[in-house]
C-alpha cells in the first residue's frame, strides 16, 4: 500500500513539472515581465543651472520645487564607489554631470546604469565637497548625505532605461566640467613602477591611488592621472593588467587633483602590446643646456622643439618644506645644473621622491627667476606660475628609479657659485649667527615662515636657512652648535627633513662686525610710478651680507609695517657698494638691473622705509613711522630724498637734516619745493 502511494505522488509530481516546463521556451527562463508606471514629473532646470545655484560660503539649500533629471552613470555594485550616485545629463554627449551623496549602500539595486532619474530637490542643498559642487543634505552649513529614508523622496525612477556611450577624451582634455561624468581614455597603460601590484591595499581596507599613462599613436607619453581603488572593492585583490588600451571610468576628483573610479575591472580593456617605456622619452637635451638659455629674461620653450630631459629630485615636501615645488638635478652625484619647477600639487614625494629618477618635457613651459631661484613652469605675466594639478604628469614623468643622491661639499663662501644653485648640498663649518641662537627653525608661536642665519667665521657671507611655518619642526629648536648642514641651495639653504643639520661641534664664537648700511637715496619719479626705488650704501669698511635684513614700508601714517616687506638673501654689499630695491619698470627705464625687484617699493611721497637687520633691529629709516608725510619736511611727492654727502652713518632715529627733498609739491618745509623730477635724468641709482 505504502508502495502505491508513492508511485502516485511521484508520477503527479512528474506531471506538474512537465506541465511547467511546456510553457517554458526553448531559449531558457526569462525574467517576469513587470509593468513600469512612468512618474509624472518633470524637469524644470538642467543639472548645470542647478550647479550654478551653489554659493560659496556653505551648503544652499533649495527651498523651491526644483526638479532636475539625468541618467544614471555609476555602480558600486563592486564596492569601489562609496554612497553616492553619478547622474549626467544626456546617455550621449553630456554637457553636464553632478554627485548626488547618498546614506545608502547597494544603490545599483534600485538605480542602475542607464537609468533616468528626476531628482526633487526641495528640502536638499548643493555644496561644495572634497572640491567638487554636489548634492545632499544640509547639515548645518556643511553639505550631508540624504538619509536613506528620504532617497526615494527625492530620486524617482523612471521607466527609461539607456545605453551610456562615455564621452572620449584625452588626458589632456580633462576638466571640472567634466567631474561626474562617465568617460573613456584611449591608448592609457599603468605606469611600469606599478606592475605588479593589485588593483587596492592587499593588506588593509586603505584607499590606493593606481597612476596611468596615456599615449599618442607613436608610443610618446602625453600624460598621466591617477586611478582610485577602494580598500572595499571586490576587485582590490586582482593584479594590474600589464597591456595597453582603454579604460572606462566616472570622472571625479579630490579638490585639485583629478582621479578616475572605475565602477568594475570591465571597464579596463588592455588588449593591446604596452608601450616600451625606455623609448618613451629619450633626452635630448641636457640641464645644463636648458639653464644656459636664460638671459635675464623670460624664456619660452616653444611647442616643437621637444626638449627633454632628464634629473634627480632632490627635494622633499614630506616634512612641509617645498611646497609646490619640485627641484632636479642633472647627476646624482657632481652634478652641473639643477632647476625649480612650480607645480600645483600637494604630497609631492608621493610621486616623485627624493633621489627618483625623472624625464621632463618643456614643451608649452617658461622659465624666469622667481625670487632670484631659476624656476619653470606656466607664464604670469613676465613671470612664472604653478602647473596646473591635473597637467602635471603631462610634464613629468617618474622613471620609477631611484638613487641615493650624494651632497656636494661645500664651504659657505661658494654659495653664489651658480654651478651650486638649485642642487643638494653639504655646507661645512657652519653655525647660528650669535642673535639666532636660542630661536626655532621658524617659529615658537605663530605661523610665519622662518629665515635662520648661519656663518663660518672670518667670512663676510652669511646663509639663510629657509624653513617653512608649514614644516614638521617649524617649531623645533634650531640646534646651537657647529658642523655640516645640508639642503638644495636656491636663494637660501632649503632642508628637506631635520635630519639635514649636523652640528656636532662646540659654537665657536665669532668676532662683531658692526655694519653701515644706509639708505641713501628714495625715490618717486614724476612720470614713471613703476620705476621707483630704494637705494642702500655700505659706508663701513667691512662687506656686508643683508641675509634675513628687511626693508619695512610704512604706508598713509600707518604705526605697522606694510606685509609682504622686502626680505634680503643673498646679497653682499662691498664696501663703498649699493643695492637697489626697485619697482617693476626700473629696469627699463635706467637701464640698469636692480639688485631686488618688488612692486612693494611703491612709496608716493609720503610712506616710510625701514631697514632692519636679521636680528629685527632697526638700523636705518627714512620718514617717521607714524606720520603720513604730505605735508611734512620729508615730503618726496614726485620727486626724490638725497641721503647728504657729509653723513657717513645709519641713523635709528630719522633726522631731517641728513636730507635733501625735493618734490613736485607746493610745500615751504622741504629742501625744494615745486621741483619735479623726471626718471632717469634726475636721478643717481648707484652713485653718490
Amino acid at each position: 500500500m505504502n508502495i502505491l502511494k508513492k508511485l502516485k505522488f511521484s508520477a503527479f509530481t512528474l506531471l506538474v513539472i512537465s506541465m511547467y516546463l511546456g510553457c517554458v521556451k526553448d531559449d531558457g527562463f526569462s525574467t517576469p515581465k513587470v509593468d513600469c508606471v512612468a512618474p509624472e514629473i518633470s524637469a524644470t532646470n538642467t543639472i548645470a543651472q542647478v550647479k550654478d545655484m551653489y554659493t560659496f560660503g556653505g551648503a544652499t539649500k533649495i527651498e523651491t520645487d526644483v526638479i532636475i533629471e539625468g541618467y544614471v552613470v555609476s555602480s558600486d555594485k563592486s564596492g569601489n564607489i562609496y554612497k553616492s550616485l553619478s547622474i549626467q545629463d544626456k546617455p550621449e554627449n553630456p554637457t553636464a554631470a553632478i554627485k548626488i551623496s547618498i546614506d545608502q549602500s547597494d544603490i545599483y539595486t534600485t538605480y542602475n546604469v542607464g537609468r533616468k532619474v528626476y531628482v526633487k530637490l526641495k528640502g536638499l542643498a548643493v555644496g561644495y565637497s572634497f572640491g567638487s559642487i554636489q548634492i545632499g543634505k544640509a547639515a548645518d552649513t556643511e553639505l550631508g548625505r540624504i538619509p536613506a529614508l528620504e532617497v526615494k523622496d527625492h530620486i524617482i525612477r523612471s521607466c527609461e532605461v539607456v545605453e551610456i556611450t562615455p564621452k572620449v577624451v584625452t588626458i589632456d582634455e580633462l576638466n571640472e566640467t567634466m567631474l561626474e561624468m562617465l568617460i573613456q581614455i584611449e591608448n592609457v597603460q599603468f605606469k611600469t613602477s606599478e606592475l605588479g601590484n593589485s588593483y587596492g591595499n592587499i593588506k588593509n581596507s586603505t584607499t590606493e591611488n593606481r597612476t596611468l599613462e596615456s599615449f599618442n599613436s607613436n608610443c610618446n607619453l602625453t600624460g598621466e592621472v591617477q586611478l582610485r581603488n577602494s580598500g572595499y572593492s571586490d576587485f582590490k585583490n586582482q593584479l594590474l593588467p600589464e597591456g595597453k588600451g582603454s579604460v572606462i571610468a566616472i570622472f571625479s576628483n579630490y579638490y585639485e587633483d583629478f582621479q578616475l573610479y572605475i565602477r568594475d575591472t570591465e571597464d579596463v580593456k588592455f588588449t593591446e602590446a604596452r608601450c616600451d617605456y625606455s623609448n618613451v622619452l629619450t633626452p635630448n637635451s641636457s640641464l645644463l643646456e636648458i639653464t644656459a638659455m636664460y638671459q635675464n629674461g623670460l624664456v619660452e620653450f616653444g611647442v616643437e622643439n621637444n626638449y627633454v630631459v632628464e634629473g634627480y629630485v632632490v627635494s622633499s615636501d614630506a616634512s612641509g618644506n617645498f611646497k609646490n615645488r619640485l627641484i632636479i638635478q642633472d647627476a646624482v652625484e657632481n652634478p652641473t645644473a639643477g632647476v625649480q619647477l612650480l607645480i600645483d600639487k600637494d604630497l609631492i614625494f608621493e610621486a616623485y621622491n627624493s633621489g627618483d629618477k625623472v624625464f621632463v618635457k618643456f614643451d608649452k613651459l617658461y622659465m624666469n627667476k622667481v625670487d632670484g631661484v631659476l624656476t619653470i613652469g606656466y607664464p604670469k605675466g613676465t613671470g612664472i606660475t604653478k602647473i596646473e594639478t591635473s597637467k602635471v604628469g603631462s610634464f613629468i614623468f617618474n622613471s620609477g628609479e631611484n638613487f641615493a643622491i650624494t651632497p656636494t661639499e661645500i664651504s659657505i663662501s661658494d654659495i653664489n657659485n651658480s654651478a651650486y644653485k638649485n642642487t643638494l648640498v653639504t655646507v661645512t663649518d657652519v653655525q647660528l649667527t650669535v642673535n639666532e641662537l636660542g630661536k626655532a627653525f621658524a617659529f615658537f608661536t605663530g605661523v610665519n615662515d622662518g629665515i635662520r642665519t648661519i656663518e663660518s667665521c672670518n667670512e663676510p657671507i652669511k646663509l639663510g636657512v629657509a624653513t617653512s611655518g608649514e614644516a614638521t619642526f617649524a617649531n623645533e629648536k634650531f640646534p646651537e652648535g657647529s658642523g655640516a648642514i645640508t639642503g638644495v641651495l636656491t636663494s637660501n639653504l632649503e632642508l628637506r627633513k631635520i635630519e639635514d643639520v649636523a652640528f656636532t661641534d662646540a659654537y665657536i664664537e665669532c668676532p662683531i662686525i658692526i655694519p653701515k648700511i644706509m639708505i641713501t637715496e628714495v625715490a618717486d619719479p614724476k612720470n614713471s610710478v613703476s620705476s621707483r626705488f630704494v637705494e642702500l650704501y655700505n659706508a663701513g669698511d667691512s662687506e656686508i651680507d643683508l641675509t634675513g635684513w628687511r626693508l619695512n614700508k610704512y604706508v598713509n601714517g600707518a604705526t605697522t609695517a606694510s606685509s609682504s616687506p622686502v626680505v634680503f638673501s643673498g646679497i653682499i654689499i662691498p664696501v663703498g657698494g649699493f643695492v637697489i630695491i626697485a619697482n617693476t619698470g626700473f629696469a627699463d627705464m635706467f637701464s640698469l638691473i636692480p639688485n631686488i625687484e618688488s612692486t612693494y617699493i611703491s612709496g608716493n611721497g609720503d610712506d616710510v622705509y625701514e631697514l632692519v637687520d636679521n636680528s629685527e633691529n632697526r638700523i636705518d629709516v627714512f620718514g617717521v613711522i607714524g606720520e603720513d608725510g604730505n605735508g611734512t619736511n620729508w615730503e618726496y611727492l614726485d620727486g626724490q630724498a638725497i641721503r647728504n654727502l657729509d653723513i657717513n652713518e645709519p641713523n635709528k632715529i630719522f633726522t631731517i637734516s641728513e636730507w635733501s627733498c625735493s618734490s613736485d609739491a607746493n610745500n615751504i618745509l622741504i629742501t625744494n619745493p615745486n621741483t619735479p623730477k623726471n626718471a632717469p635724468n634726475g636721478f643717481s641709482p648707484n652713485l653718490r
